[in-house]
């Protein structure tokens, strides 16, 4: 039965058979034959028994999960070494993957080269491949900048930022905002002082004013034309005997209210408390005290009847005898 040798006797073997080739191929000598070496070298292992195979379904050991690893490394790298990968073109991009000009194919864009690769690498004495630069990455497209708002002319930004923080001092704190309300209490009160100082004008219309020709005017009629806006009624009757146009002031002697002239009664009556008045200005009922007033008439110029309410006359005290009080007509 042939002796079992170390792992440091085996090792020993090889560096002396190693160191005989190198001689002979230093002499020039040609190296010895197969059976030469064959009797030089160490007697043969003898083969050992190979391990009981276990069950299907039994699990591995540690050990046997080295060894397949390292027989399915070793028959890769003999497949690699016999059929070598052609290399082919790298494609464009720096996302494609590139061939190294070993043969082998370089790691994708972005990924180291695995332990394994790096080892194989260096068994084969060369370096193991460089990584591929990593894509640079997508750049998103900028948004457009858009132009600012034109500023309305007459007025800057600084200026409206003024304006705008001028208004939040005034109305932000209570203080500001009490001197805000005392500013406009005083302006209303000055306001209010002009307004005062300020005479009450009334609009009235003008006392002197023309009311049409004798020819308008009817015997025994009497016109409410002007009542409203002059406050007259223009008469064409007879006063003692006598033709006469005059103009009676259309306020009640009582208390000052407005008469009716009641052309069915020919008289005129007052709405408030019944006073009542002839077509003359003569009062004959109610509570007025005196006949009605007349206003100064006379014939212009041009032939037109002119009525004058700045002059009064009062029948009581004889003034309606003056020619001013009246218009003769035949």
């Amino acid at each position: 039965m042939a002796k079992k040798l170390s792992t440091q006797e085996i090792l020993a073997a090889a560096r002396a058979e190693k160191a005989k080739q190198a001689a002979a191929s230093a002499e020039g000598a040609a190296p010895p034959a197969p059976a030469e070496a064959a009797e030089s070298a160490p007697a043969e292992i003898a083969p050992q028994p190979a391990p009981p195979k276990k069950a299907a379904g039994t699990p591995k050991s540690t050990k046997d999960i080295l060894a397949a690893a390292r027989a399915q490394k070793a028959a890769g790298a003999a497949a690699t070494v016999e059929k070598p990968v052609p290399s082919q073109p790298a494609k464009p991009g720096p996302v494609g993957k590139a061939v190294a000009k070993t043969g082998q194919p370089a790691a994708a864009a972005g990924e180291r080269p695995s332990v394994q690769e790096m080892l194989k690498a260096v068994r084969e004495g060369r370096k193991p491949a460089e990584e591929a630069p990593a894509p640079p990455a997508l750049r998103k497209p900028k948004k457009p900048v858009l132009p600012s708002k034109p500023i309305p002319r007459g007025a800057t930004a600084e200026e409206k930022a003024g304006r705008r923080n001028v208004l939040l001092a005034l109305v932000a704190t209570p203080f500001a905002a009490a001197w805000t309300m005392f500013g406009v209490a005083s302006a209303a009160g000055l306001l209010g002082m002009a307004r005062f100082m300020m005479p009450n004008i009334v609009n009235e219309p003008p006392s002197r004013f023309k009311v049409g020709s004798p020819g308008d005017y009817a015997p025994g009629t009497v016109s409410t034309k002007y009542t409203a806006q002059y406050g007259v009624w223009v008469v064409n009757a007879e006063y003692q005997g006598q033709g006469l146009i005059y103009a009676l002031i259309s306020i009640c002697t009582h208390l000052g209210c407005t008469p009716n002239w009641l052309e069915g009664e020919q008289k005129f009556k007052c709405p408030c408390h019944g006073s009542g008045f002839y077509i003359t200005g003569i009062n004959f009922e109610g509570p007025a005290p005196r006949p009605l007033e007349r206003a100064g008439i006379r014939i212009a110029p041009d032939g037109m009847i002119e009525v004058d309410k700045s002059v009064k006359f009062q029948q009581e005290l004889g003034q309606w005898e003056d020619p001013a009080s009246k218009v003769e007509v035949a």
